[in-house]
């Protein structure tokens, strides 16, 4: 994952993921042509591409279906990095059909975990040779004032992650929400090249100047943002806005 963002990073001059959260209640007509025309406007200018499989769930057997064949159709073009947003954490064998699913019939590139159940629960998703993982450090909801902030928790997963990054050399990232970017200072400080997957911006409100403050030149970044191009009436020049906007702040 790391190595095929970073070429299309380049080739690109993007670090802008688009959400395919494509809820079909939002939708009028068919998911699949919605997101293939999504994919067909923005696919020049986006580094890559997040779906929520929660939205697809939603759908039932069907939504399942539009997720395979939207990741195939992404997949017409090898360079672009897929991740699927599922948050999973459960023990080992569970965990195990989950990997088998995501990396071995679907082959996306990264998937977000849960880490709370403790590292044992992300190695059978990193036996998979291609397989990376973005665990959950700093969330965008309110919650994560419940137990991530108070409790330094984002700062402990961190510091592991990034010991495990090493380890299972570039496998390894972390989720940090740009809706509470004040934090982001000490991730950075405890992070040495790990990938940072960045949701919160765009519909969630997150501050692109504060965010890019907090990060204090850090490089190895994905900004998400799902709602905010998807549901635009112009999905195209809403990814090249947000572009531009992020351009102003990382330096290619």
């Amino acid at each position: 994952m790391l190595e095929k963002y970073l070429k299309r990073r380049e080739s690109k001059k993007s670090v802008l993921f688009a959400g395919l959260d494509s809820d079909f209640e939002k939708i009028d007509g068919d998911v699949l042509d919605f997101n293939k025309k999504i994919i067909d406007e923005t696919s020049d200018i986006v580094c890559g591409y997040k779906l929520n499989i929660a939205f697809y769930e939603k759908m039932g057997h069907k939504g399942i279906e539009i997720l395979e064949k939207t990741i195939e159709y992404i997949k017409q073009d090898e360079s672009i990095p897929i991740i699927l947003d599922a948050k999973r954490s459960d023990i080992g064998n569970t965990a195990a059909a989950y990997a088998y699913y995501y990396f071995n019939v679907l082959k996306v590139d990264s998937l977000t975990v849960n880490p709370l159940m403790g590292f044992d629960t992300m190695l059978p998703y990193l036996e998979y040779q291609n397989a990376h993982l973005f665990a959950l450090a700093l969330t965008t909801n309110k919650g994560a004032y419940d137990f991530e902030i108070p409790e330094k928790l984002y700062l402990k997963i961190t510091k592991m992650m990034n010991e495990k990054n090493k380890e299972y050399k570039n496998k390894i990232g972390i989720v940090v929400g740009a809706t509470n970017s004040e934090f982001i200072d000490e991730i950075v400080e405890n992070s040495e090249d790990m990938l940072f997957l960045i949701p919160g911006i765009g519909a969630q409100q997150g501050n692109v100047e504060k965010l890019f403050r907090n990060l204090k030149g850090y490089k190895n970044i994905v900004i998400n943002v799902s709602r905010g191009i998807i549901f635009n009436e112009n999905p195209r020049e809403k990814a090249k806005e947000y572009n531009e906007l992020i351009s102003k702040y990382y330096n290619f």
